[in-house]
């Protein structure tokens, strides 16, 4: 599919507002009726529930307004096992009724603790499905999806930088089970390891980019093992099915391709674009927790200025009245029976 332009106009603000966390000040208080079968709606909607995430962990009293402008009501806080930070939150939706609005949205910040660049190392070496906040998040999403609601637009799964590749680990594991959740991914780290290494330039791979080679041995070890084993499980009737499903979930990618941590998916999709349909999924892309074989790419069109990491990876450039997106579905094909 070629791309499709989805913008209000084509400028952006010259620096991030020094009072993001004020919905009056820095919010898209433009929004004054939400039409909930606008993707850019959708999008600025999804974007601020993160948002009112990160101002619940600053424990800011004014923060209500980044879910209530949009009738939603918080219904469970998540929280770390080993800390009261909290990482993310349940909305129900009370407004209106509207067959496009979802009933409930799960959403996840970002890197705002020490504990959190700790998470982020365990992303960088593939190990963040094996920590207690995945284990949390899972077992959040899993009990909101058993007690229905509805499927698909229905259930809203968000998350932006850090709080996206969980929300991606959710995604994907729920999606193997034949669960769909419209997921928002909003600058999502891109870290593929090949043969032990990891290749990105991102800040959740720096530390294994630099890491001694006795140190990235044993993971090479681990990688290739956990290859090999996945390559035999593909011939089971039970992985072709989980296989056949992460093919027709479609999350949506938010991509800045100033932003060198999640830019590298434009250039995995595009290349995967190549022929008239997506190539077969590989083996990897069943095991490797941030690749996905489909996906609906979102690029942020809009200027850059010099405010660099701040505006390219900032959540708030996603609810600008200005923006200005190509959007573009990279689908699957099926693997053969």
């Amino acid at each position: 599919m070629d791309w499709i332009s989805l913008s209000s106009s084509s400028s952006i603000k010259n620096h991030r507002s020094p009072n993001w966390a004020d919905f009056n000040l820095s919010g898209p208080t433009h929004l004054t009726t939400i039409n909930w079968s606008d993707e850019y709606q959708q999008c600025c909607v999804a974007a601020c529930l993160v948002q009112g995430i990160y101002i619940l962990h600053q424990k800011n009293p004014g923060g209500r307004q980044w879910w209530e402008s949009f009738h939603f009501q918080i219904a469970q806080y998540l929280k770390d096992d080993d800390s009261s930070s909290i990482v993310g939150a349940i909305f129900h939706y009370t407004g209106p009724y509207d067959a496009s609005a979802p009933s409930i949205a799960i959403a996840f910040r970002g890197t705002a603790t020490t504990q959190d660049w700790k998470m982020n190392y365990r992303a960088s070496v593939n190990e963040l499905h094996e920590t207690s906040r995945f284990q949390r998040a899972m077992e959040a999403v899993e009990l909101v999806a058993s007690q229905g609601g509805g499927v698909g637009r229905r259930i809203w799964l968000c998350g932006h930088s850090l709080g996206a590749a969980l929300a991606m680990l959710v995604g994907k594991r729920m999606a193997k089970m034949g669960v769909y959740l419209d997921t928002f991914l909003f600058n999502p780290p891109f870290v593929l390891r090949r043969g032990g290494r990891i290749l990105s330039r991102t800040a959740f791979g720096l530390l294994a980019v630099l890491s001694p080679p006795l140190l990235s041995l044993p993971m090479a070890v681990k990688y290739a093992l956990r290859q090999r084993e996945t390559s035999r499980a593909m011939q089971s009737i039970e992985v072709q099915q989980s296989f056949a499903n992460l093919c027709s979930w479609v999350p949506r990618l938010f991509v800045n391709p100033g932003d060198f941590i999640c830019s590298d998916y434009v250039e995995h999709f595009e290349k995967r674009k190549q022929q008239d349909r997506l190539p077969k999924p590989t083996a990897e892309e069943l095991e490797h927790p941030f690749l996905i074989p489909s996906a609906k790419l979102v690029k942020n069109l809009c200027p850059l200025t010099k405010n660099g990491i701040d505006e390219t990876h900032g959540l708030s450039q996603w609810w600008k009245a200005e923006l200005k997106l190509q959007s573009k579905e990279c689908i699957c094909a099926l693997p053969s029976p």
